[in-house]
């Protein structure tokens, strides 16, 4: 059996990205005080995914815009019944949000702790839709069981999360006694 080395970087950078985002995202969720290592797979999972649309490009669309977008409208007529290009312009955004996004993060990490929350849930949510259309919508075969398995990871560490919350926010209240009898 021969093994394509171009293709194999090429599925294999996409899926270490997603596992990478994963996990970052789960620690951020269920363990707020892994915020370094959260900021390291943050940030390799960004340059993964640049490897793989830099992969992409000179693999399968010889540096052409004309054909990645070409492409893509191909993949989405097969997918949704009407052809459109366009999704390789939000993949540029993805790129550019979540590279913006890891960068501020390891240059500036206090200032990035203190940014509105509501601009932390669109960056995550934002990227959150890409590889949900990326890992499930878009994909087949393990990429699908992949992606399926990334949102499973992400609602446990959410419910996780949560709990310890609630935990935490009770035995303040309870003056850190609670649980503890006479």
């Amino acid at each position: 059996m021969r093994v394509n080395v171009g293709e194999a970087l090429l599925y294999g950078s996409i899926w270490a990205s997603i596992v990478a985002w994963t996990a970052s995202e789960c620690l951020r969720l269920s363990h707020p005080r892994r915020v370094d290592a959260a900021r390291a797979l943050w940030a390799a999972g960004a340059v993964l995914a640049a490897l793989h649309v830099a992969l992409a490009f000179q693999l399968r669309h010889g540096w052409s815009h004309a054909s990645a977008v070409a492409e893509t409208a191909r993949r989405t007529g097969q997918l949704v019944g009407f052809r459109f290009g366009g999704g390789v312009l939000v993949n540029y955004a993805f790129l550019a949000v979540w590279t913006a996004d890891a960068l501020w993060w390891g240059l500036s990490p206090a200032r990035y702790a203190q940014r509105p929350a509501a601009l932390d849930a669109a960056v995550r949510l934002f990227l959150l839709f890409i590889v949900v259309n990326g890992a499930i919508v878009f994909a087949n075969g393990p990429v699908r069981v992949l992606g399926a398995s990334s949102l499973l990871a992400l609602a446990v560490a959410a419910w996780v999360g949560r709990r310890q919350a609630k935990v935490a926010s009770h035995e303040r209240s309870a003056g850190g006694d609670a649980g503890v009898s006479a």
